[in-house]
Parts: structure tokens; C-alpha cells; sequence
């Protein structure tokens, strides 16, 4: 499996680790999204998409948005997994905690993900509209951040039946292959991740629960426009070329796909955990 192009937290330097501090700072999360990440590998577009959408995320607006229009009520719901299942997965009592924040980070992290796309979607299309016709709304306080969780597991460090389970999640971005960092952390637990791909697996092909979460990722992204009108226009044309902005919409296409299920199945994840 070759992993998706995109610079790491710890490979950050200068403007570029500026940048995810801000974005961990406004997302109220430990980490940086793959999709910023990927976003980093081209030449300056991380930092132009950063200065003309910072203000939305400076107010909360991108933030509160997102979370405002997540509904995932539409999806079917997975059986309480037991303490003593759980147990017999390799999971053990300090563990529960730690999964459950993954989960919350995911289900906190997607909506604002799909926000931000949008607009940027829209602004490399050449389709944001009157940009800067709307006073900005007032703004909103954050929650606070979310603790600190486990690095996602490289793929030099997986064995070949982890994997083989993660090629369960796997889809292609930007021509690359991809599995969403939500079961590349989870993968710390390799009987659990079992578990949730044999439960979420199916689910991944089934018609009728991708079509809800597109009408999930339709519910969110449509704010996008309502963001742009109070936002500036960038200063500059995107720094990258024809083929890369289709390269770049491609990957958000895909994100569109992702993210909702993030929301979702992060979601459904959580409320299976003992005690919720």
C-alpha cells in the first residue's frame, strides 16, 4: 500500500508548522488533518488557502457551522460492543478512554473538514461568488481542545494482517491510496480494528449508507457559500497549475466521500463504547 503524499507534523518547518499550529489551535484538536497535510505538498497552497479562510476559523464560523449541520440520526446504529468484549479484543480498561477520544476528535475534526473544502472547492473552481458582501458574524468560543492521542500507526510498523485490515478502509486520493487516519490510530489495537472493520466493512459498499452520508456531506458543504460571502477574496490566483487544481479537487471529492463517513462512523464507534 503506498501511503498518501502529504508532509507530517513532525516533518513541518517555518511557515508551514506555523500553520498547523493554528490549524490544531482551530480546530480545537491534537492533530492536523491529512488533508491539510496533503494540501502542504504543493507549493504554497496551504498557505494561500490558510490566509483568505483564517478569518472564518479566527471567529469560529467555519467551526461552528460544520458542527451545527452534522446529522448522522439517519444511520443505522452498531450493537454495544461489552467491557468483556472489548477485553477479549486486547483492549484494556485505560484503553476505552483513549478510543473514545479518537472517536470525539474525528466526529469534531470532519465537519469543519468539509466547511473548509467547500469553499476552497468552490474558490479553485472560480465559483465562490460575491465574496466579502456579508458582515462577518459575531464570534464564537471554541469547546475545549481535545487531548492529546496516539500517532497514527506507520505502515513500515504494521504487519501484514493489520494491513490486510486496513484494506478494508482503503480508497484512492489524488491518484494515491488512502485509509482515513480515524482506523490508522486504532490500528494501535489490532483486535479491535478487527472488530469495527468486520462490523463497518459492509457498510462501505451498502448503497442505501453511502447515499446518507452524502446527504450528510450535501448538508455541510452547502454552507460553504454562506462562508465565502463574508470572507475576502485571495490576493493571488492559486499557486498551482491546471492539472494540480484537478488533482486538488479530485482529493477533495474524495474527502467529500470520507469525511461525512468520519462523522458518522466515528460517531456510531463511540456510542458502542461501555457507558455511552
Amino acid at each position: 500500500m503506498a501511503a498518501l503524499r502529504e508532509i507530517t507534523e513532525a516533518e513541518a518547518t517555518g511557515e508551514i508548522a506555523r500553520i498547523y499550529d493554528e490549524i490544531r489551535e482551530a480546530y480545537a484538536a491534537p492533530y492536523v488533518s491529512s488533508l491539510f497535510r496533503h494540501l502542504a505538498t504543493y507549493p504554497g497552497l496551504l498557505e494561500w488557502s490558510w490566509t483568505f479562510t483564517r478569518p472564518a476559523f479566527a471567529s469560529g464560523a467555519i467551526q461552528h457551522t460544520g458542527w451545527r449541520n452534522a446529522d448522522v440520526s439517519a444511520l443505522p446504529a452498531l450493537p454495544p460492543i461489552s467491557r468483556a468484549k472489548l477485553r477479549s479484543l486486547e483492549v484494556i480498561s485505560a484503553d476505552e478512554a483513549v478510543i473514545g477520544d479518537v472517536c470525539r476528535t474525528f466526529t469534531r475534526v470532519s465537519p469543519i473538514n468539509l466547511v473548509f473544502a467547500g469553499c476552497l472547492a468552490r474558490v479553485l473552481r472560480g465559483e465562490a461568488g460575491a465574496m466579502g458582501t456579508v458582515k462577518a458574524p459575531a464570534a464564537e468560543p471554541l469547546p475545549p481542545a481535545l487531548p492529546l492521542l496516539p500517532g497514527m500507526v506507520s505502515w513500515e510498523a504494521l504487519d501484514p494482517a493489520r494491513r490486510a485490515v486496513l484494506d478494508t478502509f482503503e480508497t484512492e486520493l489524488a491518484g494515491e491510496a488512502f485509509v482515513p487516519g480515524l482506523y490508522r490510530i486504532l490500528a494501535h489495537w489490532p483486535g479491535y480494528l478487527a472488530e469495527i472493520a468486520g462490523a463497518l466493512g459492509p457498510w462501505l459498499t451498502d448503497p442505501e449508507v453511502l447515499k446518507t452520508c452524502e446527504t450528510i456531506a450535501d448538508r455541510i458543504v452547502d454552507t460553504a457559500p454562506g462562508i465565502l460571502a463574508t470572507l475576502a477574496p485571495p490576493p493571488s490566483p492559486a499557486p498551482i497549475s491546471a492539472e494540480e487544481t484537478g488533482l486538488v479537487l479530485s482529493a477533495i471529492r474524495t474527502y467529500r466521500g470520507t469525511s461525512p463517513q468520519m462523522v458518522g462512523f466515528g460517531t456510531l464507534l463511540l456510542n458502542q463504547l461501555p457507558g455511552n
